[in-house]
């Protein structure tokens, strides 16, 4: 069955390739799982009876001849059934499927996709290692895994026939026990593996994701074939009343964890989208209490809420303020309270009379608690008699009715709302599993049926609720431990399953399986509980170092750029100290120049002067010249003393000499610098003297190297 169940799948999923790309009706869109069941037949006459006990005996369903009868015009419409006869509405059809049951292109792709994911499975499993046998080949992973993706929540009318009994648990004490048909036949230490790689997939490799999603995806509409396949258009308004069964709710508020809030918030988003009113009963706050306010003062809780405490997905605080007001909480997310009990309204009571209502309770005997089982019954007398009696095949005009993610509820009320209209009718029950909701707003309101968020959200979830932690398997290691008489080793146990990381290690050795569990592997067990802390710790320490570099590099690299920046501060300073020392020294040498050039003019005044002097001195020489009485030998040698005396004066000569020589010029200079207090501004700069002018050098002087110059006197 599992190869031939296998196969369908590749067959179905190549077929949904462009699923959500529709037009919403959802007949066009269950086409695909007739690929298969019609190829069996191909070339012969349609049987209704007998496609319909195919696909009874292929995909499990409630399939009838009716049903096939119903998809027949798509079925023609597709090309895979010819009539006999054109144009009479009463004729025989004929099979006709092309390729004749030869994987095509598609198909084979999305085989060689399963064979991937099935040796990755494998190889998964064999890391695990787990204390169950397992299967050998990759086709026993492939087959297995398909299987558990197609039926992983689904429930089947043979899940009402479940029995009831006592049974004696590890430590021999009786339990009342509940034993439910299985949907597959898959043990349930299969199931758990296939949780776990499952969810490891999803959360590690998006291309696994997109395959395990799609293969899902065939999953939910199974929902829809085997609960409510009229009407198939889509919807975008509704005035449906949608009650929230308590453990819906808890997860709405993110009680049961991350993964459970993220599959129920957006169904009750796109309800509340569409126009739906969502509530809750008072009675199911009531329960809401008492399982928040069990799990905080239980020692060693267990559930969805003490799993999230442990994964730290919610906190203790929030647990405490929703077990005293969950209403308020709820409000604040668009559930309204709604507040009825059982005496309310007795004209509606003719609807659900109370011997309906005794019956329906002793119907949910598979619930060992009886305030559970009075609220479960309680909340579907309420919705049976708000309908007055009225009910529609779709679900979305089916006017009020309660969301459960209790499949074995959800059966139940499926046959006990047949037995009370008188028929075996396909119309909508009081209470529908949140699955069937959650496929009818992803196919009739576009809620994310283009990138399969719906089927993703679903798998984690359930993937979460396979992998909780199983009480039998805890109570195995715990009664094992203390028959060891060993007080401090108990105790260590209690802290272990404290952690989520050991609890978890324990159910991957397990598989969730309390039977393997025995002296021999306790030890072992022990080990592996432990494992994860201590990696925990090398991590720690491991991050400790790397953080330690990590710092270390951050304050290298900030004194660097310290440094970097005091550079450039320093450099802006020494171009800024450069520039004012440019701008000085252009200054001071201007003042020299200028101090110069009145030097010059002082000397220039004095050599004009002597030149005059020069002058009057040949002249005064000359003037026996005039005199008659002096001879003429005593005025030539007049003349040529005192003209001879001018000409020398005026060129430079000994006598009265009119020219200024270097010693002379700078005496004069440091003399008059001296008076300005200028004399150092005047050592900045090499000045000469050139006969007549001085000449300011435009760079500065530099020191000789003579000790005189560097260090100046002693």
């Amino acid at each position: 069955m599992g190869k031939q169940l296998s196969r369908s799948a590749v067959r179905v999923y190549g077929a949904l390739s462009a699923l959500g790309n529709q037009n919403g009706n959802l007949l066009e869109s269950l086409l695909p799982f007739f690929d298969p069941i019609l190829r069996q037949y191909n070339g012969q006459k349609l049987d209704p009876d007998a496609v319909a006990a195919a696909i009874r005996e292929t995909y499990r369903w409630n399939f009838n001849t009716d049903l096939v009868e119903t998809f027949i015009p798509y079925l023609v419409r597709q090309g895979w059934i010819l009539p006999d006869i054109q144009g009479v509405k009463d004729t025989s059809y004929t099979i006709q499927i092309t390729d004749n049951g030869s994987l095509d292109a598609s198909a084979q792709t999305v085989e060689a996709d399963l064979r991937r994911i099935a040796t990755l499975f494998k190889e998964f499993s064999e890391t695990l290692s787990p204390l169950t046998a397992l299967p050998r080949g990759v086709e026993e992973f492939e087959d297995i895994l398909v299987e558990w993706l197609l039926y992983v929540e689904a429930f089947s009318e043979k899940s009402i026939d479940f029995k009831e009994g006592f049974k004696a648990d590890a430590s021999g004490r009786l339990r009342h026990v509940v034993e439910v048909p299985n949907t597959t036949f898959l043990r349930d230490e299969e199931k758990f593996l296939c949780a776990r790689f499952v969810k490891h997939a999803i959360e590690t490799d998006p291309s696994s994701a997109e395959v395990l999603a799609r293969i899902a995806a065939i999953g939910l509409l199974t929902e829809v074939v085997q609960d409510f396949v009229k009407p198939v258009t889509s919807v975008d308004k509704t005035d449906l009343i949608v009650y929230l069964d308590a453990p819906v709710a808890m997860e709405l508020l993110g009680l049961s964890g991350k993964l459970a809030r993220e599959n129920t918030a957006p169904v009750v988003a796109e309800l509340i989208r569409i126009g739906a009113s969502v509530r809750i009963f008072g009675q199911s706050l009531d329960e809401i209490k008492n399982s928040l306010q069990a799990v905080l003062k239980n020692p060693r809780p267990t559930g969805p809420t003490a799993q999230a405490l442990l994964r730290k997905e919610v906190i203790r605080e929030f647990v405490v303020e929703a077990s005293r007001n969950p209403a308020r909480l709820l409000e604040a997310l668009g559930v309204r309270v709604a507040h009825r009990t059982r005496e309310q309204t007795p004209s509606d009571h003719k609807y659900f009379t109370k011997d309906d209502w005794k019956d329906l309770f002793s119907k949910l005997s598979y619930s060992e608690n009886p305030t559970a089982r009075e609220h479960d019954t309680d909340i579907a007398t309420f919705v049976i008699r708000q309908r007055h009696g009225k009910t529609d095949r779709d679900i979305f005009k089916s006017q009020v009715l309660v969301l459960t993610r209790n499949g074995l509820l959800a059966q139940i009320m499926r046959r006990v709302h047949g037995q009370i209209n008188g028929t075996a009718d396909q119309s909508v029950p009081p209470i529908v599993h949140r699955r069937v909701l959650a496929t009818a707003l992803w196919l009739r309101t576009g809620m994310g049926a283009s990138d399969l968020n719906i089927p993703k959200r679903m798998l984690l979830a359930t993937c979460e609720h396979v992998l909780a932690i199983r009480p039998g398997v805890v109570e195995a290691v715990k009664r094992l431990t203390d028959a060891l008489g060993d007080s401090d080793r108990s105790h260590q146990l209690d802290l272990l399953i404290s952690q989520d990381r050991s609890v978890q290690a324990l159910m991957d050795k397990t598989l969730g399986v309390s039977n393997v569990v025995t002296e021999e592997n306790l030890a072992s067990l022990w080990q592996e509980m432990l494992h994860p802390h201590l990696e925990e710790e090398r991590r720690k320490g491991s991050d400790a170092v790397n953080q330690a570099k990590e710092e270390g590099k951050k304050r290298l690299d900030k004194a660097h750029q310290q440094i970097k920046l005091i550079n450039k501060e320093r450099g802006d300073e020494t171009a800024s100290a450069a520039s004012k020392l440019a701008a000085a020294h252009e200054e001071d040498r201007d003042a020299v120049i200028a101090l110069c050039g009145d030097v010059e003019a002082t000397l220039r005044q004095k050599r004009n002067i002597r030149i005059a002097f020069g002058l009057l001195i040949g002249l005064l020489f000359s003037l026996p010249l005039l005199l008659d009485s002096a001879s003429l030998s005593v005025k030539l040698i007049s003349f040529l003393i005192g003209w001879v005396s001018a000409y020398l004066s005026a060129t430079g000569g000994k006598f009265f000499s009119t020219s200024t020589d270097e010693t002379t010029a700078f005496k004069a200079l440091n003399l008059m610098a001296n008076r300005r207090r200028m004399l150092r501004k005047l050592e900045q700069f090499d000045v000469s003297w050139a006969k007549d002018k001085f000449v300011v050098a435009s760079v500065p002087a530099l020191p000789s190297g003579k000790k005189l110059d560097l260090f100046g006197p002693a």
